[in-house]
């Protein structure tokens, strides 16, 4: 490989002792800024909730490692220099939008002369969001100045040392509690290893905290601090936050059953949901069945338990463009990624049902006229993240809104000429939107009635041979 032909050279001499520990990070005071619009808010006076409860937990602790991806294909790119000194970039990346901007910065060119192109990644749970970049970023660097196509892709193992993974964190907790298992305030103070970079980190203590809300703490209070270590920069994976907050919350109330010896089955705000969970797992029979295991074994003992979960929507606006070709085929594109989630299946079917309502004939196997068309930063600008388990339903709303305009188009036409034939196959009502003629059955002659082209083309610099160029291109 060609990495293994680089040799580097470095200088470390006067260089800082490296922070290793989130302890060593708070002595040296070396945190990352969480703004303002991202830091969440308490609930309550800790002090009066504690001084309501009937029993107490002090400082207890909680470690919680780190977790790799363990996406099917590592961090890759491919760059092909354009002509005109422009570039094409093929990326298994979340954000090809966010790798176009990176890669403009770096080569001081403008973001029209770089084309970075999606087809699919091959798993990302957030692993491909900001950690893709650099490394479509390299193959750039390299390729725009050596004229040349690079490619890059991680082994296993350089991927695990570089994309860092989930957040570790250590938390301790003091809670206070009534004799009856009603908590009456908790307090935390989280220490989160950030690593080197700042990455997405800033935003995991309000997505903590959203999922920590879930229950009712009474007075609820926290000191959360992003710390800066010498670490690899860890990055967004599958639920950023929101794993940690859960566990937390489910750790504290295990703590406080098991020093009042009571179940930590709690009642939950959703009693819908929560009762048919209850009855479609058994699990009260269950949990009897298990009490009944623990009577009778010392040594090994059996558990059950029901855990809420819960996830803020965060709707992002994602562009969608639907093109009916002269043959009634269909081209679809969104600004989301397919990631193994299904969007593109999603999408397809949203497209099918909407244009489905012109009631044309023929639209039996509709599906199959339809095609999704990868991700291109210069098709369809403004793509976004695809993240946040919300980019499939915007980028079928978007499809939808596509769909709708191109359907209220398409009716007069149909309704016209559904009074001269009366049914309409959808592949003729395309051919009698894309042109209007008369056809003389005897003679088989065809006459252009009538064609109206709309077009934009900004302020013309000489209006009569733009008008030239527009009716020769049509003729």
């Amino acid at each position: 490989m060609a990495a293994d032909l680089a040799v580097v050279d470095y200088d470390m001499e006067n260089l800082e002792p490296s922070i290793l520990s989130v302890e060593e990070a708070v002595r040296k005071s070396s945190f990352f800024e969480v703004p303002s619009s991202f830091q969440p808010k308490q609930v309550g006076d800790f002090s009066k909730g504690m001084a309501e409860a009937d029993h107490k937990i002090l400082s207890a602790e909680i470690k919680l490692g780190s977790q790799y991806y363990f996406y099917m294909e590592t961090q890759t790119a491919l760059v092909v220099p354009d002509e005109d000194y422009c570039i094409v970039v093929y990326s298994s990346i979340q954000a090809p939008e966010y790798a176009q901007s990176t890669i403009s910065r770096c080569l001081g060119i403008p973001e029209h002369n770089i084309r970075v192109i999606t087809r699919r990644v091959g798993g990302g749970f957030g692993g491909k969001a900001m950690k893709a970049i650099p490394v479509a970023t390299a193959c750039a660097l390299a390729a725009y100045n050596l004229r040349r196509p690079v490619r890059m892709y991680m082994n296993q193992k350089t991927d695990m040392k570089t994309t860092g993974g989930r957040h570790p964190m250590e938390v301790t907790y003091s809670v206070g509690f009534k004799e009856d298992g009603k908590i009456t305030a908790l307090h935390l103070d989280i220490l989160i290893n950030a690593g080197i970079g700042v990455d997405i980190s800033p935003i995991i203590p309000l997505f903590m905290v959203g999922a920590i809300k879930k229950y009712d703490w009474g007075a609820f209070s926290f000191d959360i601090k992003v710390c800066r270590t010498n670490h690899s920069s860890k990055s967004a994976m599958r639920g950023p936050g929101e794993v940690q907050g859960t566990f937390i919350s489910e750790a504290v109330i295990e703590h406080v059953a098991s020093v009042l010896s009571m179940d930590a089955d709690s009642e939950y705000t959703l009693p819908s949901i929560w009762d048919k969970l209850a009855a479609s797992s058994s699990f009260k029979e269950r949990t009897d069945m298990i009490k009944q295991f623990n009577m009778c074994n010392k040594w090994q003992k059996g558990g059950i338990s029901r855990v809420p979960i819960v996830h803020e929507v965060l709707l992002q606006s994602n562009p969608g463009k639907v093109s009916i070709l002269g043959d009634g085929s269909v081209a679809v594109e969104v600004g989301g990624i397919e990631l193994g989630q299904g969007l593109w299946t999603k999408v397809k079917q949203m497209t099918a049902f909407s244009l489905s309502a012109i009631q044309c004939d023929g639209m039996g196997d509709f599906l199959e006229k339809i095609r999704i068309i990868q991700a291109d930063t210069l098709s369809l600008v403004q793509g976004g993240l695809t993240a946040g388990s919300t980019t499939s339903e915007c980028s079928c709303e978007a499809v939808r809104i596509c769909c709708n305009i191109l359907v209220e188009r398409l009716t007069p036409i149909k309704e016209k000429f559904q009074e001269q034939m009366g049914s309409v196959e959808w592949g003729i009502l395309i051919l009698e939107a894309t042109r209007q003629v008369e056809v003389n059955l005897l003679t088989g002659q065809t006459t252009i009635l009538q064609s109206d082209i709309i077009y934009d083309c900004g302020q013309s610099l000489n209006p009569a041979v733009d008008l030239e160029q527009i009716e020769g291109a049509f003729v």
